[in-house]
């Protein structure tokens, strides 16, 4: 019997202690290259951090991050936005999110520095190459990525899944099946 191959992927993790209106992590980023082929000497690492926005389609680096990286520009685009749109230049530039997880040649366009503390907004084009979920448990906010994408996350399907599993197979002291670690009289039994 022919066993596959094992599912593997990146993930990472951001918790905040309290409940948070945006998510913002620290990332690293450099000149886009290959990977498997190493410039030397290597492009630098460039620290900043980066709000992650499903508002924004395309991902984008501030005018400070640009200097800072002295990016040359390998394109222009009309870049749509709260204020209407501009003309903007684009830059090829490879992401690092947290956990080391590598986007490679992600094309963004530039913005100015008064949108945040932060240096990049990681757009939909990242955010929709993986599973993305942010939960506020015990008023406690986790965001987590997984790339690539795996399974469907589908809360409507778990519920109903609970319902039904629930409907007198769970006794009111057992464990809740959701994983909450709560009685089931104490969780979703109510």
């Amino acid at each position: 019997m022919h066993n596959p191959a094992p599912r593997t992927f990146h993930a990472c993790t951001v918790k905040y202690n309290g409940i948070t209106d945006r998510i913002v992590t620290a990332v690293k980023l450099c000149q886009a290259f290959d990977p498997t082929q190493t410039p030397l000497p290597p492009h630098p690492l460039h620290d900043t951090m980066a709000l992650w926005d499903t508002g924004a389609t395309k991902s984008v680096i501030t005018d400070a991050t640009v200097l800072a990286m002295n990016l040359s520009p390998v394109g222009k685009t009309i870049v749509k936005h709260a204020d209407g749109s501009s003309p903007s230049n684009t830059y090829l530039v490879n992401f690092l999110l947290p956990n080391n997880v590598g986007v490679v040649g992600v094309l963004v366009s530039q913005c100015r520095d008064t949108a945040g503390h932060f240096g990049a907004i990681i757009g939909m084009d990242i955010i929709c190459k993986g599973d993305f979920s942010i939960t506020n448990v015990g008023d406690k906010t986790c965001m987590t990525f997984r790339f690539p994408s795996l399974d469907t996350i589908d809360y409507v399907e778990e519920a109903n899944k609970l319902k039904n599993t629930a409907g007198g197979q769970v006794s009111r002291n057992s464990p809740c099946p959701c994983g909450s670690g709560k009685k089931y009289k104490r969780c979703h039994g109510r």
